[in-house]
């Protein structure tokens, strides 16, 4: 019984997380607020699906989630309407139009900061998590492959928050607050 109330509210966390993203998305500038609950909430529903029972939960618990997205690209698809401009000849933004700079240095420091900084970041944050549950009394093994299964989510996170700041200077901030879960591991040589 409570693992049907659990999985309930699971999937009504994920269709609210969905909509609020929905929301979101449809601001005229990011909302990081916004952005930061919807992505909760799914975690949320996610969670609760663990919790009632396990990745079976965790499977049924996305399904709402994934219904209710499905159904607001259709109603968004449906009332959308043509444009009147004429559309790009360009493959998925990847290169800019005749004319406009490359801005080469720029994305390849993009890539520098999402693609390795963030996954150094994301392994020490793993490493520092392994270790504080170590110490909690988990056994190595265990913490370490939580750490394992845990470290692309966290490097997926890091990279969302990255890419959602409008200026360089709020990206090096949120590279700089996320390494200080980093330094006291460093500091008591778990990574050496």
């Amino acid at each position: 019984m409570a693992g049907d109330a659990l999985l309930t509210a699971g999937c009504l966390a994920g269709l609210i997380g969905v909509g609020v993203l929905r929301a979101a998305w449809g601001q005229p500038r990011r909302s990081m607020p916004l952005n930061l609950a919807g992505w909760a909430l799914m975690l949320g529903g996610a969670a609760c699906g663990w919790v009632a029972a396990g990745a079976w939960g965790m499977a049924v618990t996305s399904l709402a989630p994934m219904a209710g997205a499905c159904l607001l690209l259709g109603i968004a698809g449906l009332r959308s309407t043509p444009s009147k401009l004429k559309a790009s000849n360009r493959r998925a933004g990847l290169l800019p139009q005749r004319g406009e700079p490359l801005r080469i240095g720029a994305r390849l420091l993009t890539f520098a900061l999402v693609g390795v900084l963030a996954a150094v970041l994301a392994v020490g944050i793993a490493v520092a998590l392994a270790a504080l549950l170590a110490a909690a009394g988990m056994s190595e093994a265990n913490a370490y492959a939580l750490a394992l299964q845990l470290m692309p989510v966290i490097w997926a996170l890091i990279a969302f928050t990255v890419l959602m700041q409008p200026s360089r200077r709020g990206q090096v901030k949120v590279l700089a607050l996320t390494s200080v879960p980093v330094w006291p591991v460093l500091a008591v040589g778990a990574l050496s």
